[in-house]
């Protein structure tokens, strides 16, 4: 018998400058919030209240640990129990850990349920709410664990959006100049030369964000043919920064993504012609700086950072890693380089010990 292709569908986007009526979602939803979002973001928790059912958790990555996951299932599944499995809808709102999470959560419930997802934070609304992608931790090693479920439905929310913090919108900019820089084009072009800061920024370019990664995704839905693989630019280090310093996603981002551009000039991949409008955006517009060698910097010792880069999943085997260089804005490069030579740069520019 042949084989049957999976088709990836692409969520259906709904943009709106408040939340959803419960209703919509029908008589058997259940929505898994982060409890967080009731402390900064008025009528929240009458909003909650309105689902025939609803679960409560606390965002973050300990919230994604497997060894807490049957404790979280049972009580979810006591919950789904009121209701018909073929009618069961997931709705998730929350930042990126938990839309992990409840889209893991669906992706398993009853061998697969509908979901939703409303991302709460700009971070999630620009980039881990779109590509069908859940997971969970294994120990200390991120996202070992997990599945491709894709959303039915994307719900973008002004007023939640707006209602995130300074350091929130910080967060994002990481993950929306990696995408620009992907994508290149039009989308690059107006990035690097508008004039909008904060909040309206990533509003105004969140529906080019999204659409940027789904033209990678539609491509290689399930990372197959390594076309996916270029939306891990910025990752190969910023994923050692996120474990080894506690950094936020965004931020870890946000450094990887100037070790790469550095590291494609400095191997002349990058031309000083093409580097010059990559550094006005990267360093100028979104304001970026590398921790290394800052007031109070500890660089990390080199044997935690081997083991590290051999314990990230993306690596393409135990002595090297795909590493994503950037050639121009819309064109990337991708290497399999030895660990050995990744650990040599990341010293040359300050980060190890």
């Amino acid at each position: 018998m042949g084989s049957k292709t999976v088709t990836f569908v692409r969520p259906t986007l709904r943009f709106s400058s408040g939340l959803p009526s419960p209703g919509r979602f029908g008589k058997s939803a259940i929505l898994i919030h982060d409890r967080a979002i009731s402390r900064h973001l008025k009528g929240f928790s009458a909003w909650v209240a309105k689902f025939p059912a609803a679960y409560g958790v606390e965002g973050g990555e300990a919230l994604k640990d497997l060894n807490a996951f049957p404790a979280h299932m049972t009580r979810i599944l006591a919950l789904a129990d009121r209701f018909s499995a073929k009618d069961l809808t997931i709705v998730v709102a929350g930042g990126g850990s938990v839309g992990d999470f409840g889209g893991f959560v669906a992706s398993i419930l009853k061998r697969g349920v509908q979901l939703v997802q409303i991302p709460s934070t700009w971070l999630s609304a620009i980039d881990s709410a779109h590509g069908g992608k859940t997971a969970l931790n294994l120990g200390t090693v991120k996202n070992q664990i997990g599945t491709y479920y894709s959303a039915r439905e994307v719900h973008l929310v002004r007023s939640v959006l707006l209602a995130q913090g300074p350091d929130r919108i910080r967060d994002a900019l990481g993950e929306l100049a990696k995408i620009a820089l992907i994508d290149g084009g039009r989308r690059w072009a107006g990035l690097a030369k508008g004039n909008d800061t904060g909040a309206a920024l990533l509003w105004k370019w969140l529906p080019e964000a999204i659409d940027a990664k789904y033209r990678v995704v539609v491509r290689d839905p399930y990372e197959q043919k390594r076309i996916r693989q270029v939306l891990n630019l910025g990752h190969t280090l910023g994923h050692i920064l996120e474990a080894h310093y506690r950094l936020s996603h965004g931020v870890a981002v946000a450094q990887g993504l100037l070790f790469a551009v550095e590291w494609s000039r400095k191997k002349r991949l990058l031309s000083e012609t093409a580097y010059e409008p990559v550094a006005e955006l990267l360093y100028g517009r979104c304001g970026f700086r590398s921790l290394a060698g800052t007031p109070g910097f500890r660089p990390i010792p080199l044997r935690r950072f081997l083991a590290l880069a051999r314990s990230d999943k993306k690596r393409f085997s135990a002595t090297r890693v795909t590493f994503i260089f950037l050639r121009k804005p819309g064109q990337t490069r991708l290497e399999n380089v030895e660990i050995e030579a990744f650990a040599a740069e990341a010293r040359a520019q300050g980060w190890l010990a």
